[in-house]
């Protein structure tokens, strides 16, 4: 069986990270998060969602230094659990199964969205248009890791010459009220931060993606040093950019307007640089969408393939391509689910992802780090969590605050994922005993 590439450097693996995090997310979430907070107190829930994307950002890394392997958190969670490892690996893969597809369904769907500005009929023909997009980004991804590391470097500067241009055109008008959230009026009649809870669950969707770089452990040079700089240079560099470009939205747009946009950031540049430039401006947000379906795509193929080859999921997903050594099967699937997912409403979508992925695998390897910690005290490791355990208890606390927050979204379908992904596991371990 041929083995994965090493061929993904310290560029080329921001360049995916960025990619990934960026997508559609801000600029679909954006009226969301706005009428959920009734206005500028957004920016806290940006920042609170940017603290937790550092602090478990750092665990990720830590983890990501010890064992660089394909498949990330399905790794971390398998070895720093012991003999419970195998069991919340399994649940991790099971969700991935719903979870990646809704993450790329979103992707996809919000594409749709913003290619209505350039082409009128994409927006009646939301899931068709989103469905085609999927079967783009499969046939691109069925090649081998060094073409795809190149492709991601062109991606990523489509990605930053999009957030520049937004900025930039908003830049002259921006307030510095904007950042002074703490004071800002509401206009939904609410007092205080009622709703952070439920922002949150928008604002992190945004910010997920930092850790992609860790799904991707055997084919990184240098993993030990590359993967932690990847995460952190990833998350520090969005983090600014998503804040700026929040303020300058608010700055422009009223409250009602973009509350109730479907296409918020072509508004904002309408506003501000007539339709010509707005439908330009369109045109580089689908290329950023294009890009973040593509990595993450790219990513969660890689977890499958890792615990099938590892016999703790379905063999097939850990067919590699004769020769150009890519998991075709796991890319496949993934394209196919995307493509069901696609027919959903959006909003129900992201609040499934989160839903679904805050307990495992985020609150679920953030707890394993410290039990690893524990456990193996003089294990090595190559990067250290920095101020150890300051990080991963504040992710580990944000992450159940997201989960059990007071708007409650804990949706009872994420627990039924879980059950039902347990009930698989132990029917599965004792058929395997049977025929033993």
């Amino acid at each position: 069986m041929s083995s994965l590439k090493r061929e993904i450097g310290l560029w080329r693996g921001v360049a995916l990270n960025m990619i990934d995090m960026v997508g559609i997310g801000p600029f679909i979430t954006i009226p969301y998060i706005l009428a959920t907070m009734g206005g500028a107190r957004c920016m806290a829930a940006w920042l609170l969602a940017g603290v937790l994307a550092i602090c478990d950002g750092i665990v990720t890394a830590e983890l990501a230094a010890e064992m660089p392997r394909a498949g990330g958190s399905y790794v971390f969670l398998r070895e720093s659990f012991g003999r419970a490892g195998r069991l919340i690996s399994f649940l991790f893969l099971f969700q991935i199964l719903v979870s990646a597809p809704l993450s790329m369904a979103s992707g996809c769907i919000g594409f749709a969205q913003y290619l209505e500005p350039i082409w009128p009929f994409a927006g009646r023909s939301i899931p068709i248009t989103a469905t085609i997009v999927c079967v783009l980004i499969v046939i691109l991804l069925l090649r081998r890791i060094d073409v795809i590391g190149r492709l991601s470097v062109i991606l990523w500067i489509g990605v930053l010459a999009t957030l520049a241009v937004v900025i930039a055109v908003g830049l002259p008008h921006l307030k510095l009220d904007a950042f002074a959230f703490w004071r800002a009026p509401r206009h939904d009649g609410l007092t205080g931060f009622a709703g952070l809870g439920a922002a949150m669950i928008f604002a992190v969707y945004d910010y997920l993606g930092y850790y992609n770089i860790a799904y991707l452990g055997d084919e990184v040079k240098e993993p030990e040093k590359t993967i932690p700089r990847v995460i952190v240079i990833s998350i520090l560099a969005i983090a600014v950019i998503y804040i700026v470009m929040q303020a300058c939205i608010i700055s422009v747009l009223p409250y009602e307007t973009a509350t109730k946009s479907h296409f918020v950031v072509a508004d904002y540049i309408r506003m501000l640089a007539g339709p010509t430039v707005a439908r330009w401006v369109s045109g580089l947000i689908l290329w950023t969408a294009f890009a973040s379906i593509f990595s993450v795509m790219l990513g969660y193929s890689r977890i499958l393939f890792a615990a099938a080859r590892d016999n703790n999921f379905f063999n097939v997903f850990a067919k590699l391509h004769a020769t150009e050594a890519y998991p075709f099967v796991a890319v496949i699937f993934l394209g196919v689910m995307t493509a069901i997912f696609c027919w959903l409403p959006l909003r129900h979508i992201i609040g499934g992802i989160l839903s679904i992925r805050a307990i495992i695998p985020f609150a679920m390897q953030v707890a394993g780090s410290i039990v690893l910690r524990v456990r193996e005290p003089d294990r090595p490791r190559p990067f250290r969590m920095w101020l150890y355990p300051i990080p991963a208890i504040i992710a580990l606390g944000l992450w159940l605050y997201v989960a059990f927050s007071p708007e409650k979204h804990l949706r009872i379908a994420a627990l039924y994922v879980i059950a039902a992904g347990a009930l698989f596991y132990f029917v599965r371990e004792a058929l395997s005993r049977r025929t033993a």
